[in-house]
């Protein structure tokens, strides 16, 4: 029901850092993609080092961008 308003919210901060919790997942990093149905989130743990995050628009319980 809400998924049209959370996608158009999530793609005005493409770019920026956010925490996405699911049932049984949390993700914190940069928002890299916004798609219909899924989110791609680019998690860092230092220079070089990243992993991408696939998650479905779906599952997503709360976002959270930190100031």
């Amino acid at each position: 029901m809400f998924a049209s308003t959370l996608i158009e919210e999530l793609a005005k901060r493409q770019g920026h850092i956010v925490t996405i919790n699911t049932f049984n997942y949390g993700a914190t990093g940069v928002l890299a993609m916004v798609q219909a149905d899924y989110i791609t989130i680019v998690e860092s743990t230092g220079y070089g080092l990243y992993d991408n995050q696939n998650i479905p628009v779906e599952s997503i319980q709360s976002a959270f961008f930190p100031a």
